[in-house]
């Protein structure tokens, strides 16, 4: 998943480098309309207008040149800002050169900085840049009754902040609810590559690793035949070897009956308490499923880590713990998910050091461990005389089964 990852984030950074020439040349589009400009404004050339089109072409050079060298995520926020920064300004020094002309439709130049602010930060922008607007064209009226003597119009203020208020609120709905398409398509894609990464190690491991632990679980049987009675040491061994090869095969069955589960789409509740009902009726211990909060369909990856966390940890319960009796807790909040485990058994001798378990060969609470880690949780195992309980919470924000940030 890490090459996924490094291939989302260069994806991303290629369109806004992207992004950011297309403003680029949006705004070299400006450079030549605003010579335009000033060469037909009457009676003479407007000096200020040339100088704001030459400022504006250098920091356009300037863009291209920074925009060729960036490379983080930082610094093409670090442009947009500072690209949105300079629109602004433009914007209101042509404003503020017609501004003496009561039916100036200058006010409609801010359009090019209200939608740049919509394609960069949706619907936020787009409403954060219509307040800017409507704040400064109220400054702007302010100064022409001031210095022009031109009264102030309530009519043309309305007029042009009504008008850009109702292009920029219908363009921030429409870039936010593409933003969410993407999302579901590259959530989609995320879950599509996933999947079929695990049919493919599922094939591997089905026409290689079992294949082979079969093939030696059936030469120890061989092997015994041909001992007989005459090596009882060795025949031990080999019928160890033998209980081991069937063991190891039935486990990597498994392996690969989860590894070829291709959708989710049931809820992480129902599908927990189904796999704590089938361990219970395998096994004849008694397992108690509680619910709290609205169930939900969790993303693949998420719900694949759980369930196997779920499965892992009663397989530790049928093998170590000697347990009546099991209790799986699952809470549901809009942003988190704590799932709590615990049996009657035997339970663990002194303090739970993960690392010592490894050491031993005991990897099962350090594989449920990674697997919380990954989905950047917190795992916690409190163990006595009476039994052990597993507790693992995960942050589920943003987790949903189509749509992901």
């Amino acid at each position: 998943m890490t090459g996924a990852s490094g291939e989302l984030t260069t994806g991303r950074l290629y369109e806004m480098k992207r992004l950011e020439w297309l403003f680029i040349g949006a705004r070299w589009l400006w450079v030549p309309a605003l010579f335009l400009l000033a060469g037909m404004h009457e009676p003479s050339p407007n000096y200020a207008i040339i100088g704001i089109g030459l400022g504006l072409a250098i920091v356009n050079g300037a863009a291209m040149v920074i925009n060729r060298n960036l490379a983080t995520h930082e610094d093409y926020r670090k442009l947009g800002v500072a690209s949105l920064t300079v629109d602004t300004f433009t914007a209101w020094a042509l404003i503020l050169l017609f501004v003496s002309d009561f039916y100036t439709a200058a006010y409609a130049g801010f359009l090019f900085v209200v939608i740049e602010g919509t394609i960069r930060y949706g619907l936020k922008g787009s409403l954060i840049m219509t307040g800017v607007f409507a704040v400064g064209l109220l400054g702007a009226y302010a100064f022409r009754d001031a210095v022009y003597d031109v009264r102030f119009s309530y009519s043309g203020y309305t007029f042009w902040t009504l008008l850009i208020f109702l292009i920029a609120l219908p363009v921030g709905f429409i870039v936010d609810e593409g933003r969410r398409q993407r999302r579901r398509s590259e959530s989609y894609l995320k879950d599509k590559t996933l999947l079929e990464e695990r049919q493919r190690i599922a094939r591997d491991m089905h026409d290689n690793v079992l294949k082979t632990l079969h093939g030696l679980a059936l030469e120890t049987k061989v092997l015994e035949r041909k001992l007989g009675d005459g090596e009882p040491a060795i025949s031990e061994a080999v019928s160890y070897i033998g209980d081991v090869c069937r063991r190891t095969s039935r486990e990597v069955r498994d392996v690969i009956l989860d590894l070829r589960h291709e959708t989710v789409d049931e809820g992480i509740a129902t599908l927990i308490s189904g796999i704590a009902g089938q361990w219970g009726a395998r096994t004849g211990t008694a397992v108690e499923f509680e619910s709290a909060g609205d169930d939900r369909v969790l993303p693949a990856e998420t719900a694949h880590q759980l369930r196997n966390i779920v499965s892992e940890a009663l397989t530790n319960v049928e093998r170590h713990a000697a347990a009546s009796m099991v209790t799986v807790n699952l809470k549901l909040t809009g942003d988190s998910l704590s799932l709590e485990i615990s049996d009657n058994g035997r339970g663990l001798d002194g303090v739970v050091n993960l690392d010592e378990f490894v050491a031993a060969g005991k990897l099962g609470l350090a594989g449920i461990r990674e697997r919380v880690e990954l989905l950047g949780g917190r795992f916690q195992v409190e163990s006595s005389g009476n039994g052990t309980m597993l507790l693992v919470e995960i942050p589920l924000i943003g987790e949903t089964s189509d749509e992901p940030d």
